[in-house]
Formats: structure tokens, C-alpha cells, sequence
């Protein structure tokens, strides 16, 4: 019987190879991009799985409100997580960690930049750190230990043990490799590639004693079974009382590692809110929308195919066969059509997996084996072999012998109509995604292309490294004397990451009960002209800072603060006891929150080793030459460090990575629910047509003109497009209202976007359809009638 149904099922497939093809395809591709979609979202589920630890993992946070609104910071007093381990019960490990920054690493002549942090040694035990070379229990003993990741292991020694070995860093300390960590993996949050005790980093550092200065990040591991709760009562005025109430702006709390990728952000009140679950939530439903039209699609072309077979049923009741023997006939072909699609959909994805993993930045593999992928591919084969294969089993098999025999047209009752129906609801969901994607594209574009405040073209950064800092006039000087460099500035950190702030500068007129965070900048004169920021008010830095040590220059949002029109040069304002007079006024620029108003912020004089060189080409030099050149100079006075740099306009692009990902899936998935939309059109059309053929012919032999039947054949499906936009166009308008109000510069949602898409829908369904119309409609009747 199985036999008989396969054989049978694999004949008809051979016999309508076009449309086997399309019913195939169009499934197979829906499987496979819902099966990419839910492998990401699997990947970030499981995000920091890698962490035997995890549920007992905390990052402390610090909630701090200025004028008003709330701020939550991941940055903690040095002192603070030795105290806590020693006072607060509950607590197995803390551990202090710093920021993650660039090393550059030298073994002979083999040097690379790797980056890592300091950290207490503690954090093996705490994050389960896998020692392929070396003890976890020594690796941190001493200040000049290092442990390297795998993969820094094999840059500097290749195959050869690196256990034991010197490297040297910077070019300048030399530090005893003691242990080699497996690398981690790709769904975590931290990609260290080398851990240098803490005690290290916090030599000589007096700030790290500083009970007001957060600088550090704290990582908690609680007891099994500790009252989290009862750990947070006693740590949120921890600070307070440890300063007997001199500080008081910050509060604390335990933050799970759980909850770092699916929520972590906070509103202006210091409440949670979602954060990486919006688009595990947005790209489970489009994997369930892609699916579902091809499930649909499915349906569509075997039904329209089916009905052919009518005569088919007839002969096979004649001799003999049962009701039940035709639905199982027609069940097992559609099953059979179901597991060759899914067949196909394996291979796709085994195709695709290489570039998706490549878009998204991840490693994920393709596990057949596991119980959950299995358990995937078996419901949906089945499911929709069977929900494609139910109506026709169902309805064909009813058929009266001797009518289909005859050729009577049998009444295909509700099943024109939910044909239909489910083609609008296939075209809507398309229709839908397509209106997101080209909105999520226009705020992207709407945030990059405003007025940024500087010019981030022609731009380039790169870390003042080595003896750099000490030859800065030398090494200005000479990149201007090259012809190609404009303009050369340095500050202490990016223009685009401000991460240092205050609220202790006061002036004139400031309500005293008033706390507003100021974001600080240390740079020199040179920074102004090599961004082209424009300045309000005053001057900018003498050059050398000449009369200017006690100089500021700040931000028109700083100085409407100060004085609503802005014009403060040569105002005081006051830090504790230092006075600081105001040189200047620079227009407001975009920092930090690309999206958002720019927050009062100042420059102070540059008095730093370390930080970054800003540099401006000159416009209309060869890019190429200019990098040779800039990068000459700075080796001849930094020997022994390689140039690396960033261009200004990558780095800010960068900050659009989350909408752009968005974008991208978005943009491949809508591209993917409007191709199988169109097939299942495709299938309706042939179907259509196929059951008008005789009036179609009968129409030619009275007169009708061929684009005249096209356009009969054509209105219908027209319709149920232009059905499928009306009904598209609210829904989308609700979804992407409430997205774009996640920005505070956001575009307004214009009809003109609705139009464009509903013509580009109706123009791709006509293309669609026209050819089935117009193959139909220059068929010759007369052969059309006689087949009849």
C-alpha cells in the first residue's frame, strides 16, 4: 500500500515537473528561513550558556538620578567589591574587572593587538574559564602573570606550548604566560583574548581608593540558594554609609547575567525595559509568518493541481476503490511532496548557513541530531503535508464516479474562497514586512544623514600609543607638513563615547538642589578644527594651552543651562574649590546616543599619555598615498608599534549595528514571503485559468481581444492584492508607530511610503500573474473546445 502510494506520488510529481518545482521550492525555502531565523534566536536563548554559572551571575549596576532623570551605569568604586564580599553575606565571589581595551603583544618580531582585561583571579572559578594550558588556581598569583586566549596563543606562538613564556606588552613590561584559556564563544559577553590580574592596573591608581569615582565593573557570583532580594537591601546604600553620607548619587543592585541580552536597558526612571528580546520576539513572529505563507503557498498549488485529477477519481471508484483508500492516497502524495521539500530545505540551509552566520556576526551550526531541530522538522513536514494534503484527500475523494467520468464540473463549494483568503493573507504578511523594512531603513538613514553637528568625513583615529603623547608637536608638525592632513587634534577618549561624567561643577544662578550630569572631554586645541565643530561663542584653546590651564570650553546645551542665550565666554563655574573661566561655546554635536538631544558636556585641557590622535585629511587626496604617509610619520616616532586606525565614519556607523541587523534580516525575509507569495499567486492564476478555459475560448471565437482577456484574467487577482494593501497598510503603520517612538529623532510616517508599496505589491503581483493570462489568452480555442 505505502509502496503503491509513493510510486504514484512520485509519478504525478514527474508529470507536472513545473509545478512540482514550485510547490517544492516555495516550502523548502520557507522551512529553511524560518529554520535560520529560529537557530538565531535559539543562539541568543542560549546566549552565555557557556557559563556553567550562570544563573548565580550578577554585574552590579549603579542608579544614579540628575535632574530629574535616572541613570543606570555599569561602573562601580574601586573598594567596592572586596568590601562587599566581606560584608555582605551571600556573595562566593566578587570581582573587579576593568574596561575592555586594546594590548599590543611582541614575542621576537611578531607582534598583534589583542584586547582584554584586568581582572581579580577569582573570575576563573566565577565564569568557568576552560585552562587547556596551566592552573587557574596559580594563573593570577603574581602581578606580571598573564593568561592568553587560544586563539592570542597561536598568534604569538602558533603550535608551540605557550605556557611558561614571555611576551612582551607595549613594547615595554615583560609578562610570564601562565595559562592558555579555550576561546569563548561568539553568544557571550566577553570575547577577552588575554587577563592580567587586577592588582596589576590598580598599582598607583589612587583613584581606585576613591569611594565617589566609579571606574571599574563589579562581577558577583551569589551562594546556591542566597536571597538575592536581602543582598540588594544591603547594597543599595552600601556607598552611603562606607563615605558616612558624603556620597550619595549612587545606589546599587545586583543585575542577572540572565537578563544582560534579552532586557538591560532602563527608561528615564531607572526601570527596566526590553532590550535584546524586541527582536527575538519580532523574528520568532517573522519566522512564523514566513512559514506560515509558505504553508499556505503549499496548499494553494497542491489544491489547484488536485482538482485535475477529478477523472482520475472517478476510474478508481469504478473498480473498486474506497473513500478512505482516495484520502489516503492523497495524504501520503502530499506527505511525500511535504518530506522531499524539507529534504531540500536541509540542504538550503546547510548552503545559507555560511553567509547568515556572516550577517549576523555568530557561529551557528546546523545540528540535525538534536532532539529539538528533529523535533522541529518532523512537526512542520507532517503538519503541512497534512494541511495541504486534507483538501483535496477530502474533497476529491467525494466526487460522484460517473459524474467526473462525464466531465461535470464538480462544485468546489467554499474552496475558491479560502483559496483566495489565504492568498490575502499570505500577501498582507508580505506587504506588511516590506512597508517595516523600508521605514526601518528610512530611520537608520534619517539618523545618520542629520545634522551631526561635525564633519565626520575624511576623518581618521588612531590610539596614541608608546612614546607617542611625548612627541606630539613633532609629530603634528610633521603630518601637516605632508600636504594631505588638515587638521590634527587628540583627546583622552572618542568623540563619539563620552564615558566620563560629573555632577559636581556648579555656577552663577544654578539652583543649588540641582544635580546635572556634565560629560567631560579632555582634548586639545586641535580636536575643534579636525571635526570642524563650530563654535557658538568665545575661542577655542590657545595652541600648547598658553594662559589656558584652567580653560574650559563647553557645549551650547552646557551653556543655555547657564545663561538661556548661551553667550557665557569668559563666565566662572566651579569644581569643589577650583574655577574654571569659559573659553568658548561650541555648537551642540551628536555623542554617546546617536538618537538623542546632546547632553550638556565640556573640553578640558588635554593631560594625558593615552588617548586618541584625530586626524583630517584634506579633501581630494588620494586615500591610499594619504594612509602611507600619515602612517610613515607616526612609525618613524613610534617605533616598534604597528599603525592601526579607524575612520570616523565607520566607527559612527557602527553605532547603528542593532537597526541595521534588524534591516538586513528584515530586508531578506520580506524579499523571501513576497517570492513565495507570488508563486502561491502563480498556482491560483494557473488554476483560475485552467477552469476558465472554455469561456475563455468561447469569448476569443465571439471577438475578445487578448489584452482584453488578460485584463479579465487579471481584475481578480488585482483585487485581492489591492485587498491585501488596504488591510496591510494600518497594520504596519501601528507596528513601526510604536517602534520609531523608541528614538527621540525619528522620522514621521509618510503615506507616500504606503503608496510606493502598495504599487510595487500590485506591480510585482501582475507580473506575477500576467504571464499565466496571457498564455491563456492567445491559446488557440478551437483546440481548447474539442479538449473540453
Amino acid at each position: 500500500m505505502i509502496k503503491n502510494f509513493i510510486k504514484t506520488a512520485l509519478r504525478n510529481l514527474w508529470k507536472t515537473k513545473g509545478y512540482s518545482f514550485l510547490n517544492i521550492f516555495g516550502l523548502a525555502v520557507g522551512i529553511a528561513a524560518a529554520s535560520l531565523i529560529f537557530l538565531w534566536v535559539e543562539n541568543q536563548l542560549n546566549f552565555n550558556d557557556n557559563f556553567a554559572n550562570k544563573k548565580d551571575i550578577y554585574i552590579v549596576k549603579s542608579k544614579q538620578t540628575y535632574d530629574g532623570a535616572t541613570y543606570v551605569f555599569e561602573s562601580t568604586p574601586g573598594p567596592f567589591a572586596q568590601s562587599i564580599a566581606k560584608e555582605i553575606p551571600g556573595i562566593k565571589h566578587a570581582v573587579r574587572i576593568s574596561w575592555n581595551s586594546p594590548m599590543l603583544f611582541s614575542v621576537g618580531d611578531n607582534n598583534i593587538f589583542q584586547n582584554g582585561v584586568y581582572a581579580d583571579g577569582s573570575i576563573a572559578d566565577m565564569l568557568s574559564l576552560a585552562f587547556l594550558e596551566g592552573d587557574r588556581k596559580t594563573a593570577f598569583d603574581q602581578v606580571n602573570n598573564i593568561v592568553l586566549s587560544e586563539t592570542a596563543a597561536k598568534k604569538l606562538f602558533g603550535s608551540r606550548p605557550a605556557l611558561g613564556k614571555t611576551v612582551k606588552t607595549n613594547n615595554s613590561e615583560p609578562f610570564i604566560i601562565t595559562g592558555v584559556i579555550k576561546d569563548l564563544p561568539k553568544n557571550s559577553s566577553y570575547d577577552f583574548q588575554w587577563l592580567i590580574p587586577f592588582k596589576k592596573f590598580e598599582a598607583g591608581q589612587d583613584f581606585l581608593k576613591n569611594w565617589g569615582n566609579n571606574s571599574v565593573q563589579t562581577l558577583v557570583q551569589v551562594e546556591d540558594n542566597a536571597n538575592v532580594n536581602q543582598i540588594n537591601k544591603q547594597m543599595m546604600d552600601f556607598v552611603k554609609h562606607k563615605t558616612n553620607g558624603e556620597v550619595t548619587f549612587s545606589q546599587n543592585f545586583l543585575y542577572p547575567m540572565e537578563r544582560w541580552i534579552t532586557y538591560n536597558q532602563f527608561d528615564n526612571s531607572g526601570i527596566e525595559k526590553e532590550g535584546g528580546i524586541k527582536n527575538i520576539r519580532l523574528f520568532t513572529f517573522i519566522a512564523w509568518v514566513v512559514l506560515l505563507i509558505a504553508c499556505i503557498n503549499f496548499m494553494n498549488l497542491a489544491t489547484a493541481r488536485s482538482e485535475k485529477r477529478a477523472k482520475e477519481v472517478g476510474m478508481r471508484k469504478v473498480v473498486g476503490a474506497s473513500r478512505k483508500s482516495l484520502i489516503m492516497q492523497f495524504l501520503g502524495e502530499s506527505l511525500v511532496l511535504a518530506i522531499i521539500s524539507s529534504l531540500v530545505a536541509i540542504l538550503l540551509i546547510y548552503i545559507f548557513i555560511g553567509p547568515f552566520n556572516s550577517m549576523i556576526g555568530q557561529d551557528l551550526e546546523v545540528n540535525l541530531l538534536a532532539p529539538s531541530h528533529l523535533l522541529f522538522l518532523t512537526t512542520i513536514t507532517l503538519a503541512c503535508g497534512l494541511f495541504a494534503g486534507s483538501y483535496p484527500a477530502f474533497f476529491l475523494s467525494a466526487f460522484k464516479p460517473l459524474s467526473t467520468i462525464k466531465g461535470a464540473k464538480q462544485k468546489a463549494g467554499s474552496g475558491s474562497l479560502i483559496r483566495k483568503g489565504l492568498v490575502i493573507l499570505q500577501y498582507t504578511a508580505s506587504v506588511v514586512l516590506i512597508i517595516c523594512t523600508i521605514i526601518i531603513y528610512q530611520q537608520i538613514q534619517h539618523n545618520k544623514n542629520r545634522d551631526l553637528g561635525f564633519d565626520k568625513s575624511q576623518v581618521l583615529t588612531t590610539a596614541l600609543q608608546g612614546d607617542m603623547a611625548k612627541h606630539l608637536p613633532l609629530i603634528k608638525n610633521q603630518l601637516l607638513a605632508t600636504g594631505v592632513v588638515q587638521e590634527v587634534g587628540v583627546s583622552d577618549m572618542s568623540i563619539l563615547n563620552i564615558n566620563s561624567n560629573t555632577s559636581g561643577f556648579s555656577w552663577d544662578g544654578k539652583d543649588p538642589n540641582a544635580s546635572i550630569l556634565i560629560g567631560m572631554l579632555r582634548s586639545d586645541e586641535g580636536l575643534i578644527p579636525a571635526l570642524d565643530l563650530k563654535l557658538f561663542d568665545g575661542r577655542n584653546f590657545h595652541q600648547n594651552f598658553v594662559g589656558d590651564t584652567t580653560s574650559v570650553i563647553i557645549n551650547e546645551a552646557f551653556a543655555k543651562l547657564i545663561k538661556k542665550d548661551g553667550l557665557v565666554a569668559g563666565k566662572t563655574i566651579s569644581y569643589g574649590e577650583e574655577k574654571f573661566t569659559i573659553a568658548g561655546v561650541v555648537k551642540n554635536f551628536v555623542y554617546n546616543n546617536v538618537y538623542a538631544d546632546p547632553e550638556p558636556m565640556l573640553f578640558l585641557p588635554m593631560n594625558r599619555d593615552n588617548g586618541i590622535m584625530t586626524i583630517r585629511t584634506k579633501a581630494g587626496v588620494d586615500l591610499p598615498d594619504t594612509i602611507q604617509q600619515i602612517e610613515k610619520v607616526i612609525v618613524k616616532n613610534n617605533p616598534g608599534f604597528p599603525f592601526d586606525y579607524k575612520f570616523l565614519d565607520d566607527s559612527f556607523n557602527s553605532k547603528f549595528k542593532a537597526e541595521l541587523f534588524v534591516q538586513q534580516l528584515s530586508s531578506v525575509f520580506a524579499l523571501m514571503s513576497i517570492i513565495i507569495s507570488c508563486l502561491g499567486l502563480f498556482g491560483l492564476a494557473a488554476f483560475a485559468t485552467e477552469q476558465r478555459a472554455k469561456e475563455i475560448s468561447i469569448r476569443k471565437v465571439l471577438g475578445a481581444s487578448v489584452s482584453g482577456l488578460i485584463q479579465m484574467l487579471n481584475r481578480e487577482f488585482v483585487i485581492l492584492v489591492a485587498i491585501s494593501c488596504i488591510i496591510a497598510f494600518p497594520i504596519a503603520w501601528m507596528i513601526m508607530s510604536k517602534w520609531l517612538t523608541n528614538y527621540a529623532h525619528h522620522i514621521d510616517i509618510s503615506w507616500t511610503i504606503f503608496i510606493i508599496s502598495g504599487l510595487t505589491a500590485i506591480t510585482i503581483a501582475l507580473l506575477t500573474i500576467s504571464s499565466q493570462a496571457f498564455k491563456a489568452a492567445i491559446a488557440n480555442p478551437t483546440k481548447t473546445l474539442r479538449d473540453q
